[in-house]
């Protein structure tokens, strides 16, 4: 039975002409002087291709038998590789420090084309491609939110967000992980309830984003059948997977990435300065030792109260919005997000602004705008500002979660209860 998108919904507000024309001249200028922003950095700025540059120096290991989780073995062939055949010294402003590299064996194996090219043409391409993800991502997002106008001008606004411009600049895989969201839920609309699975199998790359959500929403949302069909996908992708790490790096090196990660929970907060969640937040600025239990009773108390409230909901929501709710809502809990990761929550925003943007005259779902189009660069500011890198996923969050696309009625679901 196939599923149709029906949301019932408030009246939209609707701002005076006037006033509606001030506001998106003002995001215009806004725009303008972020990618002006953008282009200063990618032309002038130190670091461009950092994250690039570990995964490259990674590749290399797996193929030359190294461990690239071993940090010793890691700064000996970074260094080698960035900083010897330039002569940099510490203290450079383009020297390359040890960057850990945290993501499964298989990731570091399907960049080896890369690896194989010079250091700026391989970040080139990447970069070209996770640019491409996005736009995919977002495009299949508004596809499976029942989007039939507006598309370009919202992929317009994912492409001069500051959390693509960080993957871009960066070199980072977090519009992987969008573009793997995207194609979910566009799955999902369409029923193709194990390829939505197998798609999530892609979150390994960074197990503590996608994962949960891939784990804990067909639990909630969907009926036996279709969790069942969801996890077989799932489980048969993540068991492809780890067949192909064994027969690349072996099975040693799914060990070494399993050690690496879970030793990292236990000292991210003395690496890093800026976790832009609330769980995150605390983490970095509150004091030790109380710091990590305080994170840890955030991240608990508010994704389960979340995954109650759903729960109880469950009858009356559209599930795919209830996914979206669930991903924005782990982000704002987890103690593990970067300023890149902020993509997954363009989602949230979509949902927040209705289909085909209806409902953005509503003032949550332009602050949202306005937040995520400029503060997932916060970490810019000096301390103790720099908190207001929470509001983006803040306000997707509760913005999203109030829209009006979760207040179906029970009679307007019914053929969507049915089939799920």
């Amino acid at each position: 039975m196939s599923i149709k998108l029906i949301a019932v919904r408030l009246p939209p507000a609707r701002p005076f002409p006037v006033l509606v024309r001030v506001q998106w001249l003002g995001y215009c200028a806004l725009v303008a002087v972020m990618v002006t922003y953008y282009l200063t950095v990618l032309l002038h700025g130190a670091g461009t291709g950092v994250d690039f540059a570990c995964f490259r120096a990674a590749t290399i290991m797996f193929a030359h038998g190294g461990n690239p989780y071993d940090l010793v073995q890691l700064w000996r062939v970074e260094n080698a590789l960035y900083n010897a055949p330039l002569h940099l010294h510490p203290g450079s402003p383009a020297y390359y420090d040890l960057d850990r590299y945290y993501n499964p064996p298989l990731f570091a194996t399907a960049l080896t084309p890369f690896a194989r090219l010079p250091l700026t043409v391989g970040y080139a391409i990447y970069a070209a491609i996770t640019l491409g993800l996005a736009i995919v991502g977002a495009w299949l997002t508004l596809l499976a939110l029942g989007w039939t106008r507006r598309r370009g001008v919202a992929i317009a606004i994912v492409i001069v967000s500051p959390c693509v411009f960080l993957i871009v600049w960066s070199g980072q895989q977090s519009s992987l992980l969008f573009c793997a969201l995207g194609t979910a839920l566009y799955m999902l609309r369409r029923e193709r309830f194990e390829l939505a699975g197998a798609v999530m199998a892609l979150g390994w790359v960074k197990p503590h984003l996608l994962i949960p959500v891939a784990l804990v929403a067909p639990l909630l949302l969907f009926s036996p059948r279709v969790a069942r069909r969801w996890y077989a996908g799932f489980g048969a992708a993540t068991v492809c997977g780890l067949l192909l790490t064994v027969l690349t790096t072996g099975a040693g090196s799914i060990l070494a990435w399993l050690h690496a990660l879970f030793g990292y929970t236990g000292y991210v907060d003395s690496i890093q300065t800026y976790l832009p969640s609330l769980a995150g937040m605390i983490l970095v600025m509150a004091p030790h030792p109380l710091n990590k239990a305080l994170a840890v009773a955030v991240m608990i108390l508010g994704v389960s109260a979340t995954i109650v409230i759903l729960t109880r909901a469950r009858r009356s929501l559209d599930p795919i919005a209830a996914i979206i709710v669930l991903m924005a809502a782990w982000l704002m809990f987890t103690p593990f997000a970067h300023a890149n990761d902020d993509v997954l929550l363009l989602p949230a925003l979509a949902v927040a602004w209705g289909r085909n943007g209806a409902d953005g005259g509503r003032l949550l779902p332009r602050l949202a705008l306005w937040a995520l189009s400029a503060l997932p660069l916060a970490f810019l500011l000096p301390r103790p500002w720099d908190v207001l890198g929470v509001l983006p996923v803040g306000l997707a969050f509760l913005c999203c979660y109030r829209s009006t696309h979760l207040s179906h009625a029970a009679e307007s679901c019914a053929s969507a209860r049915t089939a799920w």
